[in-house]
């Protein structure tokens, strides 16, 4: 019989406590709200940058590589939105 054999039959499996049952629940709460609200989060930047970059010049937006369309909406250059 070796040690580990021996010793296996002393150790008893360590119980989740109380507290760390909660910390891991909390955990998996938090992390699926953030998956819920990331596109949410995504398009309020989106729109929020939208709003900075309308009232650049439009020779500042070719410079960055972008172009004002006609009416008035920002598309990168080269687009074809054929």
């Amino acid at each position: 019989m070796s040690n580990y054999h021996a010793y296996a039959d002393d150790c008893q499996a360590a119980t989740v406590s109380g507290w760390q049952a909660a910390a891991d629940l909390a955990a998996a709460l938090r992390s699926g709200f953030r998956t819920a609200i990331a596109p949410l989060h995504n398009a309020m930047l989106r729109r929020a940058t939208e709003q900075r970059v309308a009232d650049f010049p439009d020779h500042l937006l070719r410079d960055l590589g972008y172009e004002r369309d006609w009416d008035g909406a920002i598309h990168p250059v080269g687009r074809d939105n054929a």
